[in-house]
């Protein structure tokens, strides 16, 4: 067989592959559940903004999904193997060719901010991931885990493995205690064989998590440059036959002030300079420019997620707090929750579908007339409330007045206009109270 012969049948096998491969997620999203993170209070939000169901028909365009290695380096943490959910081994091929009739829709970016430390924010995320990277059942027990796989870049530097594990394993346990009280007979296994079976389901799943440590936002950016590369890359990671749930940045705020600082040092550097000559610099990388490193950091997250079809989940800090007072019809929705103005340049206050602001149920402090024996008596039960490790989380309203009708009256309509609390403990996060759940069983 001729060179070109063979040439054009492997070109005609990738477009058959490739048009198969997009008719199977084209009918899973039509089957819809509408499950983007895992989490039914998040999907609900998001079904909200994201408008759920109205997708048009895109241009052609060249597939997302190239099946073989790509070249690219980027700096993860030891014992962090990473691969892509879609990808197959398989030998290099050229892309396939467009489909055409591959859907628009658009894919859920979370911001999840907090006006403290503490808040719960890392927490949250430590949940999600652990939701993605779960089985989707245990024993016959639903997990509602993803059997996904996750980056996750870890710029403030403080990511806690064992605590990861504690908050997967607190999801397992939970499940497992209430099925236990819905089915009172005993699985017939020793209680270290469940153990050492938790612990291999675990650790199977935890493999999949993919952490890259980023020193400073211009590391940040060459680790997004060549991330695609990595994940392609089927000799470096474990995750082939899984797809990429998410994307997660903790924290988009880590380097804020370093960057501004260097920002700082620039404009000193370009004064008596003509404005046409900083504007080339800037847009050619001769020189640093805040706004111009950030908005290549979100370009490089939107084709990211884009490649990979997968959500992306960051953490930001809560600065500066909003003025609450709106002109009408937009005061549906206050008064309410604190909103907080968006601290990081463009194109970041734009780039979020949903923000979320979360922050620890704070206990009523002690009046000024309050006596010592009082304190005293009081100091129990005070106790008590702050070890139920309480959190609550709400929709951002920054913005609002720009928001369609439709989603005002949607929240409007919410519980809570879409807050919701979970729950921070030494075993793990969860969305529903443990302490109601240990009293069921």
């Amino acid at each position: 067989m001729s060179a070109a012969a063979a040439a054009l049948g492997e070109r005609l096998l990738g477009e058959l592959l490739h048009d198969l491969a997009d008719q199977y997620l084209q009918s899973a999203d039509a089957e819809g559940n509408a499950s983007y993170l895992g989490v039914k209070q998040l999907d609900d939000l998001l079904d909200i903004f994201l408008d759920r169901g109205k997708t048009t028909t895109a241009p052609a365009q060249p597939s997302t999904r190239p099946e073989g290695p790509e070249g690219g380096e980027a700096e993860d943490a030891a014992g962090a193997e990473v691969q892509h959910p879609n990808d197959r081994p398989a030998e290099p091929t050229a892309p396939p060719a467009p489909n055409r009739s591959q859907r628009q829709k658009r894919l859920p970016v979370l911001e999840i901010s907090s006006p403290s430390s503490g808040a719960g924010k890392t927490q949250l995320l430590y949940y999600l991931a652990a939701i993605a990277v779960l089985p989707p059942a245990y024993r016959g027990i639903p997990l509602g885990g993803r059997e996904a796989a996750i980056v996750l870049l870890d710029s403030d530097g403080r990511f806690d493995a064992d605590r990861l594990w504690e908050v997967a394993a607190g999801i397992v346990q939970q499940k497992v205690k209430r099925t236990a009280a819905d089915r009172p007979e005993k699985s017939g296994k020793p209680e270290e064989e469940e153990d050492a079976d938790l612990t291999s389901l675990l650790h199977n799943a935890l493999q999949h998590v993919h952490v890259f440590r980023p020193q400073s936002s211009s590391a940040l950016l060459s680790t997004l440059q060549t991330l695609d590369g990595y994940l392609f890359d089927l000799n470096r990671h474990v995750s082939a036959a899984r797809p990429l749930h998410a994307i997660m940045l903790d924290s988009a705020s880590a380097f804020y002030w370093q960057d501004r600082l260097r920002d700082e040092v620039a404009r000193t550097e370009d004064i008596g300079r003509s404005p046409a000559e900083i504007a080339r610099d800037r847009e050619q990388n001769r020189s640093f420019h805040l706004t111009v490193l950030y908005r290549e950091l979100v370009a490089e997250l939107r084709r990211l997620q884009t490649c990979f079809d997968c959500a992306i989940v960051y953490t930001t800090w809560g600065v500066s707090r909003a003025a609450s007072s709106l002109p009408t019809p937009y005061a549906t929705l206050a008064p309410g929750p604190p909103s907080f103005r968006p601290h990081l340049p463009p194109p970041w206050g734009t780039f979020p579908t949903l923000r979320l602001v979360v922050q620890r149920d704070a206990v009523r402090p002690f009046g000024p007339e309050t006596t010592v024996a009082e304190a005293e008596r009081d100091a129990p039960i005070r106790q008590e409330v702050v070890q139920r490790g309480k959190f609550s989380a709400w929709v951002d309203p920054w913005g609002r007045e720009e928001w369609p009708l439709s989603v005002l009256n949607a929240l409007n309509r919410m519980p809570e206009r879409g807050g919701f609390p979970f729950w921070v403990r030494r075993e793990g996060v969860f969305m529903s109270n443990p302490s109601e759940a240990r009293m069921q069983i």
